[in-house]
């Protein structure tokens, strides 16, 4: 019975090249615009968050701070319960990077900036130095002890250029004000809006500008095998080291602005602050940083899923337009099958088997024309546009539309469809045979 309708149905389909040509166009487009939005944000979001890693050092940012007379020292301690979780999950751990980190002014001449400077070891961290998009200048020199790599946004508030020196004045650990010099090697292309705006410099030279010890280090970054399993090894770690889990998003949104403000950033009242012993950690993880990120970007999905919709009405539209007039096209035709016995159903099922067959093709085109194009655009490099490195992948564009969207997609076509086609199928099926027959249409 099946074979008989999808038969009957594929060869009406086919009889009517225009229409069904231009009603599985529309459906293509639909099918074609929705996976392109998907695969693009799911792209964008792909590239931000490694891009961001690379810049952060890592998936999982482990920090520490000890509280002295002198008010609080941020600083890591080889303590055993971190040695032991680093050895619990040496499997999931790639690469381990260590850093400094302070907020001087730097000073060019008559003006000055406050900016975040990570202290690296460069000749560890060659992810960091692959992921900086440069604008002036070279790399080549960065391992110079006393250079630095700025942001071009703060170079141009200080009206610097590669090759020239700047002054670095900040406090030490114990409270003392110190100031250093260091050449500008690079300048390169910075994210200030997604938070992502630092300086780097030799973490060793940073270090005897801050009192610290050439080895020494403030924050021990994870770069992990596999970044899906950032969530549950920065969980794995805050029980190791007795940091408490973070809030969820309920739970903030729970709270008053000033409360939640608070556990966003990890901040404490003046006076809830009390003193302690040993290290105190802090524990984020890649997808906490990129949650404020992801809501942009899905921002665009909602756009996209929006355009979707309306694609979808009216496509439904036309469909049931489009099934109207083969129901009159075809009166005689269905009388004929309904005088040789073919039952109700089976007529209402060949009409929605053309539906399934017309939106089916048509979700199956437009996927192939987004595989297309999306391949075509991975090809262009485009590195004459700094802003955008930060959402490639290596100069880039790179396209991610999972198979649930794509799945989830389909069934939205294919179900609209046969909603569309649905009434005009009962009308063809409650056709009388004699009165069909006898039409003059």
């Amino acid at each position: 019975m099946l074979s008989v309708v999808l038969k009957i149905s594929a060869r009406n389909v086919w009889r009517q090249k225009k229409r069904s040509f231009l009603l599985a166009g529309a459906i293509a487009f639909s099918m074609f615009v929705i996976t392109i939005v998907n695969g693009l944000t799911g792209g964008v979001v792909d590239n931000i968050r490694v891009n961001f890693s690379h810049a952060l050092g890592g998936h999982v940012f482990i920090s520490g701070s000890e509280y002295r007379e002198q008010g609080i020292v941020y600083l890591i301690a080889d303590e055993q319960a971190l040695l032991d979780s680093l050895a619990h999950y040496e499997t999931s751990i790639e690469s381990i990077t260590r850093r400094s980190q302070a907020m001087p002014s730097l000073i060019f001449g008559s003006r000055q900036a406050m900016q975040l400077v990570y202290g690296v070891d460069f000749s560890e961290e060659d992810k960091l130095l692959s992921s900086l998009v440069v604008t002036q200048g070279s790399l080549e020199r960065v391992t110079d002890e006393q250079t630095i790599i700025l942001p071009r946004t703060v170079a141009e508030r200080l009206g610097v250029e590669a090759g020239e020196t700047v002054l670095m004045r900040l406090d030490t650990i114990t409270g003392q004000r110190n100031v250093g010099e260091v050449i500008v090697a690079a300048l390169i292309e910075d994210q200030e809006r997604y938070g992502i705006s630092a300086a780097y410099v030799n973490r060793s030279y940073l270090n005897s500008l801050l009192g610290l010890r050439p080895e020494e280090y403030q924050a021990l970054n994870l770069f992990l095998t596999n970044m899906d399993d950032a969530d549950e090894v920065g969980r794995g770690f805050r029980e190791a080291l007795g940091v408490p889990q973070p809030a969820t998003l309920a739970d903030i949104k729970e709270m008053d602005e000033e409360e939640a403000v608070r556990e966003l950033f990890g901040m404490a009242r003046v006076e809830e602050i009390e003193p302690w012993e040993g290290i105190k950690y802090q524990v984020t993880t890649i997808n906490q940083i990129m949650e404020p990120v992801e809501a942009a970007v899905n921002v665009l999905r909602t756009i996209g899923l929006a355009i979707f919709i309306i694609l979808l009405v009216i496509t439904a539209v036309g469909i049931t337009n489009t099934f109207r007039m083969i129901l009159i096209e075809r009166t005689k035709e269905i009388g004929t099958m309904r005088a040789f016995g073919m039952q109700q159903g089976m007529v209402r099922n060949i009409f929605l088997m053309e539906a399934l067959l017309l939106s089916g093709g048509g979700a199956l085109v437009g996927f192939v024309l987004y595989g297309v194009v999306s391949l075509v655009l991975g090809q262009i490099s485009w590195d004459t546009m700094p802003a955008m490195q930060f959402f490639l992948d290596q100069g880039r564009i790179t396209f991610d539309a999972t198979a649930r969207e794509v799945v989830l997609n389909t069934c939205l076509i294919l179900a609209m469809s046969l909603l569309a086609a649905n009434f005009p199928a009962k009308a063809a099926a409650k056709l009388s045979p004699v009165k069909a027959m006898s039409s003059n249409l």
